[in-house]
């Protein structure tokens, strides 16, 4: 049986979580398989700012696993990513390496919510921020 899809819209080959390995309603650690050397969209090396997008869409995935964990209200709820501060870059994957991806909540203001990325790469830390999400229903009307 294979694990249930993300629930965040990125796809092949724009997504950089494979699955999500633990969550614990705090924080949650999502991995991702780094295409091998000769495949489709193999990088020789990882660009940095991608790490930057992996935590960002662990972010995202982590408050849409809590919004499953919490049942369904009735009200559809999103999220926007309001910024992404004090970025760390101290390492690059390489084609075939496993990204483990780390994102804590940290703290709420209201619907603003502060959560610590970090990327680690064969226990590693590669890559590390601050990453604030705005908290939101859809707005009545709004066009789609």
């Amino acid at each position: 049986m294979s694990p249930a899809p993300l629930p965040i819209p990125h796809r092949e080959p724009f997504l950089f979580l494979s699955r999500l390995d633990a969550t614990d309603g705090e924080e949650a650690l999502f991995s991702y398989d780094m295409p091998r050397q000769g495949d489709s969209f193999a990088l020789r090396m990882f660009p940095s700012l991608l790490m930057v997008e992996a935590m960002a869409q662990a972010a995202a995935a982590f408050h849409g696993v809590q919004l499953r964990g919490a049942g369904d209200d009735g009200v559809e709820e999103t999220g926007v990513l309001a910024s992404v501060d004090k970025v760390r870059i101290s390492g690059r994957p390489r084609p075939g390496d496993r990204l483990t991806i780390k994102v804590r909540k940290k703290k709420a203001f209201g619907p603003m919510v502060l959560l610590e990325g970090e990327v680690w790469v064969s226990h590693r830390l590669a890559c590390s921020a601050q990453i604030f999400v705005r908290r939101g229903a859809p707005e009545q009307g709004a066009p789609s």
